[in-house]
């Protein structure tokens, strides 16, 4: 398997963002097939409302051979060379794509989290969304800078 996908609900709301996550996309593609899932953003201001609705998006967006990480603030952590490796050993040796996965403002709903592989957390802080995708492009063309041997990583 040569393929990730990262799905998130909502386009990104600033032009400058939107620079970067082309920017980063761009660099990622070099190295591995990598493309973001943009769904449907829910409004709502019932939590549970929001996240049903979002996760049953997710839902239909995993398919059963996915390997699914759901990056979410009580995952595990890990650094940038062991997250490095992570991707390794998935990209090498699961035979589906590997999808991470953003929640919305309210989280992940349960029927998601229980049918994630995995769980990361990239910090005991919050961060805005918007900031949280360009931030997690960073560590991916980190990652595969590291996983090739570049120099970026240092």
């Amino acid at each position: 398997m040569n393929a990730i996908e990262l799905v998130c609900p909502g386009e990104l709301k600033f032009s400058g963002l939107q620079e970067l996550e082309k920017k980063y996309l761009q660099n990622i593609n070099y190295y591995v097939k990598f493309s973001v899932k943009k769904l449907r953003e829910i409004r709502g201001k019932e939590e549970a409302f929001v996240k049903e609705k979002e996760g049953a998006l997710f839902l239909k967006e995993i398919q059963p051979r996915d390997y699914v990480v759901a990056l979410d603030e009580k995952g595990k952590k890990m650094d940038s060379r062991r997250f490095a490796v992570f991707l390794q050993e998935k990209l090498s040796y699961h035979p589906a794509r590997l999808l991470f996965l953003i929640g919305g403002f309210a989280g992940f709903a349960p029927r998601v989290k229980a049918r994630a592989d995995l769980a990361i957390s990239f910090s005991d802080m919050t961060f805005a969304h918007d900031i949280f995708r360009i931030l997690f492009l960073e560590q991916i063309f980190r990652a595969m800078t590291i996983i090739h041997g570049t120099a970026y990583h240092r």
